[in-house]
């Protein structure tokens, strides 16, 4: 665990070591987070789009997802309707 020291502008210092675990270099964008009276810093890829890419990789539908949650959801409709 490393400790760092909070400047009067507010500014901190990461040590070298998470630096360079992580992957920060001058410039980096981090995400800054407030978790149960935790800071939490997460670096940001240079391009979320491209990280993001092919994350759901395999035969998956939207559309047929939403189409069978929608018959099950009839169904159960037409199972609760007093006749």
């Amino acid at each position: 665990m490393s400790v760092a020291q909070m400047s009067q502008k507010g500014q901190i210092l990461v040590p070298r070591q998470l630096r360079r675990k992580l992957g920060l270099k001058p410039g980096s964008k981090v995400h800054l987070a407030e978790e149960e009276g935790r800071l939490v810093l997460t670096p940001v890829p240079p391009d979320p789009i491209a990280t993001a890419t092919g994350f759901l990789k395999g035969k998956f539908s939207l559309t047929k997802d939403l189409l069978l949650d929608h018959r099950d959801e009839a169904r159960r409709e037409r199972k609760a309707r007093p006749r």
